[in-house]
């Protein structure tokens, strides 16, 4: 099976991230500089290295999510990815909210990790304390 989605980077938001995409059936490749992780099919290599990436099987008809957990390093790997491999949908996960205006402008897709994880926990706060309420 070809592989659909790549997910760019070493982290435990990057390995998640590959594998919901796998358990909705997706043909996913993760690279990253530890492959033995998890189960998820990866290569061992550094993401901003073309090389790397070519090896991978990279091509203009990828999905690419680029999940390393530092901002300037997701912008570094996403422009070369749509330089190098002409790839028009590449996602960025964003840590810094203040960010996302840069990597939009930049003409990717920005997915803010943080913003994400505060409106889960003020959600799930706001529901505990529902529950709290009419107990």
């Amino acid at each position: 099976m070809d592989t659909d989605y790549y997910v760019l980077g070493d982290s435990h938001l990057g390995t998640e991230i590959a594998s919901r995409l796998d358990a909705l059936g997706h043909a996913v490749s993760v690279v990253r500089l530890d492959p033995d992780v998890d189960d998820a099919p990866s290569l061992e290599g550094d993401p901003p290295l073309a090389d790397v990436l070519f090896d991978a099987g990279v091509t203009e008809t990828s999905t690419v999510v680029v999940a390393t957990p530092d901002d300037g390093r997701n912008l570094l790997v996403a422009q070369l990815v749509r330089t190098r491999f002409d790839v028009t949908s590449v996602f960025i996960v964003v840590h810094t909210p203040e960010r996302s205006d840069l990597v939009a402008d930049a003409g990717h897709e920005p997915i803010c990790a943080t913003t994400l994880l505060a409106d889960g926990v003020v959600a799930d706060v706001r529901s505990h304390l529902r529950e709290v309420d009419t107990a």
